[in-house]
């Protein structure tokens, strides 16, 4: 595994493990790009709400049980390519 992957992997399990504790709800579009499909999905049938721009926003609490399932049960329903993804975002993401 490249130098780039296991940072990559390491920042995804940090951001992960954010979301089971983070109070804060948070928009759609704040969830990074390679994980957006799976929240997606795992959103169907579940409320979500729009801030005063329209952005659809995910409760907090949603967010912390996806992350459980992701981490805990089923894991991704889809392989994440490493290399593609953005160290930085993520750490940003988890700082907003």
């Amino acid at each position: 595994m490249t130098t780039h992957n296991q940072e990559a992997y390491r920042a995804l399990r940090a951001y992960l493990t954010h979301l089971l504790t983070d109070p804060r709800d948070k928009a759609l579009e704040e969830v990074p790009t390679p994980l957006r499909a799976s929240v997606e999905a795992f959103m169907q049938g579940k409320t979500v709400y729009h801030d005063a721009a329209d952005r659809p926003i995910i409760y907090a609490h949603d967010l912390a049980a996806w992350a459980h399932q992701v981490v805990h049960v089923s894991g991704l329903e889809y392989p994440v390519a490493l290399a593609t993804v953005d160290v930085d975002r993520l750490r940003q993401a988890m700082a907003a």
